[in-house]
């Protein structure tokens, strides 16, 4: 199935120029948080992260045993770059409060958010679907964005980044059964377009992280719908290039991690100021 860009080259594994190893791309003396980052997309974006050099990066989870398996790996590969694990779930704000709290106490400002923690309900018709998963959809996708981006806010560091880890499913017309994922993904997409909006000294970027196999992924296959795969390396390490100074003009925005970077550059003059990349009825006003 090929997917629809707006630039001509298409990538599905990651390539020299959202190397984290870039001088231009360093998060050296950068304090990170990442939700969900005991695992899958979000324990290699850790890795991304450490690969560029950052001060410390707090990992926010439900699941100890993940979290300090990847707190024991990336400290052991990267000595420099001081992890931190924290258990959190993002539906309580109260235990996001005390860990933005501790992380503040820990390391001071933050810098970089990565939100990434994210469900996906089993892929059924709305009559099929159990109630209670599909509306746990709402509770992490909706309400933990709003909660984590509530919590975070008081501890941003001035002009601090937030990636938010969407879907490209929220831009389709139909994914069989995925009402409860498409609805409650694109609902928590615009929680952080309002934010942007709301707090312009913060740069704001919703990002499809490409189609991953993981746990989440492993749902859609389980109900015949196949999708081209991607390596994991490459939203993990678009999500460093995305809080780069290179990318400053996306602000706003909603951008694929498989759209080339130097391609989507040479458009900033079409992108800034304009509606392009974002959510709406098109053709308002």
């Amino acid at each position: 199935m090929a997917f629809p860009s707006p630039v001509k080259t298409f990538h599905d594994d990651t390539y020299p120029s959202i190397n984290p190893t870039l001088p231009q791309l360093t998060t050296r003396g950068k304090n990170i948080v990442i939700s969900g980052g005991g695992s899958g997309i979000g324990q290699e974006t850790v890795r991304s992260f450490a690969k560029s050099g950052a001060r410390s990066i707090s990992i926010l989870g439900r699941t100890p045993r993940s979290l300090l398996q990847t707190q024991e790996t990336i400290s052991k590969a990267y000595p420099n770059t001081k992890i931190y694990t924290y258990i959190a779930d993002i539906t309580e704000k109260s235990t996001l409060d005390t860990a933005f709290q501790a992380i503040k106490s820990a390391v001071g400002s933050i810098d970089i958010l990565i939100a990434n923690a994210g469900y996906m309900p089993d892929l059924h018709s709305i009559a099929a679907s159990d109630p209670e998963d599909w509306w746990q959809g709402f509770e992490i996708n909706v309400k933990g964005a709003f909660n984590l981006l509530s919590a975070f806010v008081p501890f941003a560091s001035k002009n601090a980044s937030i990636i938010n880890v969407s879907t490209a499913v929220t831009q389709m017309p139909y994914v069989p059964g995925g009402s409860g994922y498409a609805i409650s993904k694109l609902a928590g997409t615009r929680v952080f377009d309002y934010a942007a909006h709301e707090y312009p000294e913060l740069f704001v970027l919703n990002v499809h992280p490409g189609v991953i196999e993981t746990a989440m992924d492993a749902k859609t296959v389980a109900a015949g719908i196949h999708f081209p795969h991607d390596t994991i390396a490459l939203p993990a390490d678009f999500v460093v290039w995305a809080v780069s100074p290179e990318a400053r003009f996306l602000r706003g925005k909603m951008v694929w991690a498989n759209w080339d970077v130097e391609e989507l550059k040479a458009m900033e003059k079409e992108l800034v100021g304009t509606e392009k990349f974002t959510f709406g009825l098109l053709g308002w006003p």
